[in-house]
């Protein structure tokens, strides 16, 4: 039997949110919403080519223009190295959505593999779970409070 072997170029993540596919396009494309689960800092222009700027806590900055959005189903970043997609669908299932994350064009050296691949799943992980949180409870799972980050090592002083 031959094992299949793992495509280091991409994966696909999803999850089930009971809200409707509007407000989870709203949480990916609205700057206000989306700073609410993932990025400090947030201006989006949801149209092709519109402006895509995203800053966490920790300095770390995302600029660039948006290749695609399709209200309320789909919306196509850059994302991670030169050349990364990230493309995010989402769909009515029952009374709630589906959000399916794809991230694709990955590099494949073997230092990526590690510190991208594994840590971009890990970390979508995270936001995924924690999109879910503030829109089904309005908890946002991520540690913003500057003080505890700076005594935790996350961000320097």
């Amino acid at each position: 039997m031959a094992k299949n072997k793992y495509d280091w170029t991409q994966f696909k993540l999803k999850i089930e949110i009971e809200v409707k596919p509007e407000k989870v396009y709203e949480a990916w494309t609205d700057a206000e919403s989306l700073m609410s689960w993932f990025p400090v800092t947030a201006e989006i222009v949801p149209k092709k080519g519109g402006r895509l700027y995203l800053e966490w806590l920790g300095g770390d900055k995302l600029e660039a223009k948006v290749i695609a959005a399709r209200k309320p189903y789909s919306l196509i970043i850059p994302f991670g190295a030169k050349g990364e997609e990230l493309k995010v669908s989402i769909r009515k299932n029952g009374t709630g959505s589906i959000c399916e994350l794809h991230q694709y064009n990955m590099k494949t050296d073997p230092k990526t593999r590690v510190e991208m691949h594994m840590g971009c799943i890990s970390g979508w992980v995270f936001f995924l779970t924690n999109l879910k949180s503030v829109l089904e409870h309005g908890i946002d799972l991520r540690g913003t409070d500057p003080e505890r980050c700076y005594r935790q090592g996350y961000i320097n002083s």
